[in-house]
């Protein structure tokens, strides 16, 4: 998984990640092509065979241990799959290799969004993230418009639909998803008809389908729900604008899929919403839109050990 004349470099420089004191468990780290550096060498360079089980290894082996922060865990493995990528891109590896190593990748971002939601941004960089969950997304999404085989249409229809929901409201992503609505696939078109309405303002649709999104798509769309309770309640604000006009905390509480009515009280107030007596005085001019986004992380239920989801095992 580790070229041996980097194994010997790093060793020397002491650059052996804690996560990898097994010399014989290293794996090749990512770095950038410089002046008398060349990234091309064929010694250099794993095959697509390795390159997939080094991926295994990582989302097995790897992501499961507790030993150190998660926030470390991660960083470690995005560096590698960073480096992974890297390898097959340099090779020009077939779409189907591609097929094979870019999905998991793809999950352990998603997942990542979730695991990580809380995180202070110097311990987890959300927007890099993002990013990185969206090159390897839109590069399989483009390969399997090409490919159009019915053997990936399981695949297609997990990515593209993952794709849309990860991008709410997002029109130019649904303008994406056109092609793939012919194929009359259930997902995709649960995740089209949720990104229209939240596109369209009609937030009711969230809680009505968000269990209804396999756990990996349950991870993105929370990632997504800070800015879309804002805009919830200050909607609801708006439309129920009226002097002792009040709302349960327990309807709230599933409107904008809280864990807890506690919760729901603590964003209600976060916004200058008054509560009394477990129901919300919804009032446009209490509405403090100024204030930044309040983070609760909404718990999802794991059918499957995190890395089995991953891997799709």
């Amino acid at each position: 998984m580790c070229p041996s004349e980097e194994i010997t470099m790093r060793k020397s420089k002491k650059l052996v990640h804690q996560l990898e004191r097994d010399p014989k468990k290293m794996v090749k780290s990512f770095s950038r092509s410089a002046a008398g550096r060349l990234l091309n060498k064929p010694h250099l360079l794993r095959p697509p065979p390795v390159l997939k089980s080094t991926i295994s290894y990582l989302l097995n082996d790897v992501l499961t241990v507790t030993k150190v922060p998660f926030n470390v865990v991660y960083h470690f493995i995005d560096d590698r799959l960073s480096a992974v990528r890297q390898d097959a891109t340099i090779q020009e590896v077939s779409n189907q290799d591609w097929m094979a190593i870019l999905p998991p990748i793809i999950r352990f971002y998603a997942y990542s969004a979730y695991k990580c939601y809380e995180y202070d941004v110097n311990a987890f960089d959300t927007f890099l993230n993002t990013k990185h969950f969206h090159e390897c997304i839109l590069k399989l999404v483009k390969i399997l418009l090409e490919d159009n085989n019915e053997s990936t249409d399981e695949l297609c229809s997990e990515m593209v639909s993952l794709l849309i929901v990860a991008n709410l409201g997002d029109y130019s992503v649904l303008q994406q998803a056109l092609p793939f609505i012919l194929k009359k696939n259930v997902l995709i078109k649960k995740a089209v008809l949720l990104s229209v309405n939240i596109l369209n303002g009609n937030f009711e649709r969230l809680f009505k389908m968000y269990n209804q999104f396999p756990a990996v798509h349950q991870c993105v769309i929370g990632a997504q729900l800070p800015k879309l309770r804002k805009y919830i309640l200050r909607s609801m604000c708006t439309a129920f604008n009226c002097k002792n006009n009040y709302f349960p905390i327990s309807i709230l509480t599933e409107i904008l899929l809280h864990n807890t009515d506690q919760e729901t009280t603590k964003e209600c107030k976060h916004y200058c919403i008054t509560v009394i007596d477990d129901k919300a005085e919804l009032s446009k001019n209490s509405f403090n839109n100024d204030v930044d986004e309040l983070r609760l992380k909404k718990t999802i239920e794991f059918s499957d050990n995190v890395s089995s989801m991953i891997l799709n095992n």
